[in-house]
């Protein structure tokens, strides 16, 4: 007969050693189960791996000690936690687990079998390690996990992934070796603050290469090659380190009887807030219910025994709900419950993913008429309605709202494009709202397939809308956003060339394209540009005739594209989207006519497209006939910022006697915005981009800026260096270096009513700060100004 315990524990990582040293504790029969190592997963990071105790402001409940130290150290702790309080452990892999009666019945692979009352599941998510699919992946020198870095020395190495483990190698192996990163995404929203922060130093520093937005192609003995935003490249790597997580154990899991809400292998099991899943009397705890946090997981396993017992206890991250909805009447558990209710967004998370998501959010209230966002404003947070109502402004008619109610949310497209908000919200009522960071609900849309999709509905929905079908009926462009599709072009790729037949009309999510036509001597001359928020392509759909221009993307582009037969069916059904569709083609057409450029303007469009300026909001410019070369607004830029200049003037790129010099061009879509850990980069409501005070120095700012107008400077405020010493009427010398490196960038001299002390102190106007239209305009200006 099978032996009988009251509480049988699968895996032994934090979320099982919680559970059953608290078992123990409590003189629970118990038994711990676990097929290789004790905390297996931190048992197989790389030697004197630094283990984070993240998040630092959630309490440790438990009878096993954790704070932040080497592997090492920490498995030690947990070595001494299982000894003093008397853990049963047996190794042994469970092969089968059935519910029978009230009972579970436990069969292992060695033969032994026991019978539990309850089950706790903590067997994470570390199955097999996914992999590439690429080309010679087969080979030996591809591998998927790092123990010893100091086992390599002198070699090529590239680690792919963007997550921790892959962050904690590449910073291990960067010491003796040449190390690059291949990271699908432009940032890293999964790994940790303190990892972020790191491995940000190392790129800026220029320790490790980073390859964004880019992957895998094929592998060979001594070179990979990538897809990046600039195409194919060819690296050299002769030792290749897979970090893409890992295909979980589901089939494992739903043997059990245990339900996914979707068939994604990236869903979670939904548990309720006890941590027990649609079986009952089994408990998930950990990575597998989406939250992987050690820490976490540790409190988890405490508290499902504690359940277990019949005792009242709180979740551990419960004074972090605490500071969140602290401030709203009523219980908070009951604002938490009803929150969760009205949020249908997020209504396939897991308890714990969904208390996380609150954790790292804020809760607004509103009063009628205040103002939730301003049209234009770069800020690209996530806001759901909990209760009332916003309006977002119609922008042809300000006075016209678009309601938005409880439960619906609002920002995506600020959160998808990256550019600044389309549109004025107001509150058209005492409502409440509550405000996610970019950060956290990128975590959730990659890894609750639910949620990347109702994003990205409302998303193409409300593109739809407000590009080319404002006045299209509700339901059928409803009905389109299901048959649209994403594409997305490479810089210099072509969405399509002229004289094609046309099949697909585009709308430009993010980015930007050029429009260029051939002239009589079968010369691609450039045309103009069309930024985000526009749509190219109608003309052919509507006229059946074939493309008359050609279309490439300027920067990294993401559209949407809707084929021709259901643009031509919207048309048919909405009459005055039509008549604004024919309007347009005939502006379109005339402009083509009147406007054709020759090959002067076309070479001056590229420029100004190769030098990314038409993704400027301000650019500064020197009109070198001017120019005296005496470097006044090189010297007045350093006595205004501390000593360092925030421009280069003898560096960039000339046109027609007009300069861009290295110089912050505040850009529509700033890169530089997209990695900062503590939200220090902040976009003013008149575009300029700004670096705060609450900056760490992390140089990821520095890295992702494509124009390399940010540098790590050093405070010297006590050098006394001002507008006198500039000018050669004495001053100080400069002082020494003090504190740590900062990131630091034009900022427009924001702090002078005066405007640009750059431009102020020219004493020949050879400085100037124009847009792109009116760079345009200049560059045409100064060719017939010297053919005049």
């Amino acid at each position: 007969m099978a032996e009988h315990v009251k509480i049988a524990i699968i895996g032994s990582g934090p979320g099982g050693l919680g559970a059953a040293t608290n078992a123990a504790k409590n003189d629970l029969s118990h038994v711990l189960f676990e097929k290789t190592e004790i905390a297996n997963t931190i048992y197989d990071y790389q030697l004197r791996k630094l283990v984070m105790a993240e998040p630092r402001r959630l309490p440790l409940r438990s009878h096993v000690p954790f704070d932040e130290g080497s592997r090492e150290a920490v498995l030690a702790g947990f070595d001494k936690a299982l000894k003093e309080t008397g853990v049963r452990v047996e190794k042994a892999e469970v092969s089968k687990l059935e519910k029978v009666g009230e009972k579970f019945e436990i069969e292992c692979t060695n033969g032994l079998k026991i019978t539990s009352d309850f089950v706790v599941l903590a067997i994470g998510t570390m199955g097999t390690p996914r992999k590439l699919g690429a080309p010679g992946e087969q080979q030996d020198h591809i591998a998927y996990t790092l123990s010893d870095p100091d086992a390599f020395v002198d070699r090529n190495i590239l680690v792919v992934g963007a997550g921790d483990s892959a962050i904690e190698n590449a910073l291990g192996l960067a010491e003796n070796n040449s190390v690059g990163m291949v990271n699908r995404s432009g940032e890293f929203p999964r790994a940790k603050d303190a990892n972020r922060t790191k491995i940000s130093d190392a790129i800026a520093a220029g320790k490790i290469r980073c390859y964004y937005n880019s992957t895998v192609a094929s592998i060979d003995k001594e070179t990979v090659v990538l897809n990046t935003e600039e195409g194919e490249v060819e690296v050299k790597c002769n030792h290749l380190i897979v970090r893409a997580g890992s295909i979980p154990p589901r089939k494992f899991v739903e043997s059990m009887g245990i339900k996914f809400p979707s068939a994604d292998m990236n869903s979670f099991p939904a548990v309720n807030g006890r941590y027990e899943g649609n079986v009952p009397g089994i408990f998930i705890v950990g990575g597998l219910i989406g939250y992987p946090l050690i820490k976490q997981a540790i409190n988890q396993g405490y508290e499902v025994v504690e359940h277990i017992l019949g005792n009242a206890v709180e979740p551990a991250d419960q004074v972090i709900i605490e500071e969140v909805l602290g401030h709203l009447p009523g219980d908070v558990n009951a604002n938490l419950d009803m929150i969760r209710k009205r949020l249908r967004l997020f209504s396939d998370l897991s308890t714990p993913q969904f208390r996380e998501l609150i954790g790292d959010s804020t809760v607004h209230v509103f009063n009628e008429g205040d103002v939730v966002f301003e049209k234009n404003d770069y800020t690209d947070t996530f806001w759901n309605v909990i209760a009332g109502s916003v309006g977002v402004e119609m922008p042809d008619d300000p006075s016209k709202m678009f309601k938005i109610g409880a439960g619906n949310f609002l920002g995506e497209m600020g959160l998808i494009s990256g550019r600044r908000r389309s549109a004025t919200v107001r509150s058209l009522d005492q409502s409440i709202l509550i405000e996610t960071k970019r950060n956290q609900i990128l975590k959730l849309m990659s890894s609750v397939p639910t949620v990347q999709d109702a994003v990205d509905q409302v998303f193409f929905l409300r593109a739809l809308k407000t590009s080319i079908f404002p006045d299209a009926d509700p339901i059928f462009l409803a009905e389109l956003t299901q048959r649209t599709e994403r594409a997305n072009f490479k810089k210099g790729e072509t969405l399509f060339k002229e004289g094609d037949e046309g099949d697909f009309l585009y709308i430009i999510l993010k980015g930007s394209v050029k429009i260029s036509k051939l002239n009589t001597e079968g010369v691609d001359i450039a045309q103009t540009y069309i930024p985000a928020g526009n749509y190219v392509g109608e003309m052919a759909l509507v006229t059946d005739e074939p493309r008359s221009a050609s279309v490439s993307a300027v920067v990294p582009c993401n559209t949407l594209r809707i084929a021709k037969s259901d643009f031509k069916a919207l048309l048919e059904k909405n009459p005055q989207t039509r008549e604004n569709v024919m309007r347009l083609i005939t502006e379109r057409r005339i402009e083509n006519i009147t406007s054709s450029r020759d090959e002067y303007s076309s070479d001056a469009l590229n420029f100004v497209l190769s030098e990314g300026v038409s993704d400027a909001d301000n650019v500064l410019l020197i009109d070198s006939d001017l120019c005296i070369g005496c470097d006044n607004c090189e010297k007045a830029c350093a006595a205004t910022h501390a000593g360092y200049s925030r421009l280069d003037r003898k560096g960039g790129k000339s046109f027609a006697a007009i300069q861009v010099p290295i110089s912050c061009r505040h850009c529509e879509n700033p890169l530089c915005m997209l990695d900062c850990p503590p939200d220090a980069l902040e976009r003013k409501a008149n575009g300029e981009v700004v670096i705060k005070d609450n900056c760490i120095g992390c140089g990821n700012c520095v890295t992702n800026c494509p124009y390399g107008v940010i540098q790590l400077v050093y405070d010297k405020s006590d050098k006394g260096l001002n507008l006198f010493s500039w000018l050669g009427l004495g001053g100080e010398t400069a002082g020494k270096k003090k504190g740590p490196a900062k990131a630091a960038k034009c900022d427009l001299c924001e702090k002078l009513n005066s405007g640009p002390a750059c431009v102020r102190s020219c004493p020949t106007g050879a400085l100037l700060r124009v847009n792109p239209t009116d760079m345009m305009r200049l560059l045409i200006n100064k060719e017939e100004t010297s053919i005049g």
